[in-house]
Formats: structure tokens, C-alpha cells, sequence
């Protein structure tokens, strides 16, 4: 009986979540832009809100968030002393 309970709740479950899902809109590309300046970064991409950095490559990922919401990623080689030429914008909705 017990087992016939769990089977029934499990199937109803199942329905359920199939039924509730809807697909999502697929993202595009990200935006990759050529950097404005090569030896400084500017206010206009905010405030700094993380960092990743990737030890084999030596680059760190210094990721801005702008007062609109959008997001920027600057690469940066401590290791060279250097700004990356391009640079990744995310814009927000």
C-alpha cells in the first residue's frame, strides 16, 4: 500500500514539473569590445564587484558593475603588468 503511495505521488510529481516548465528565451552572444584604454580602466564601467583568476594562463578577470545594471569584464595580466585589448559587456534587462 505504502508503495503504491509513493509511486502515485512520485508519477503526480513528475506530471507537475513537466507541465510547469517553460523554455527559455536563448541568450546571444556576449559582446566582446576593444578595450578603450590599454593602460587604465574607466569609471564609466563602475564599481568592482569580483575577480576570477586563472593561475595557468596568469590573467585575472576583473568583472565592474555599472550604475545601469550592466556588466564588464576586463582581463588583466599581474604578472606582464597589462590590460587586455578586449573586453566582455553583459548588458542587463
Amino acid at each position: 500500500m505504502k508503495r503504491r503511495c509513493v509511486v502515485a505521488i512520485s508519477i503526480l510529481t513528475l506530471c507537475i514539473a513537466t507541465v510547469s516548465c517553460t523554455k527559455l528565451q536563448s541568450p546571444g552572444p556576449l559582446t566582446r569590445e576593444a578595450a578603450k584604454f590599454t593602460d587604465a580602466i574607466p569609471k564609466e564601467y563602475g564599481s568592482l564587484v569580483g575577480l576570477t583568476y586563472n593561475q595557468a594562463q596568469g590573467w585575472a578577470g576583473l568583472w565592474f558593475q555599472a550604475a545601469d545594471g550592466t556588466i564588464t569584464m576586463v582581463s588583466v595580466s599581474p604578472e606582464a603588468g597589462k590590460i587586455g585589448e578586449k573586453i566582455i559587456t553583459i548588458p542587463r534587462k
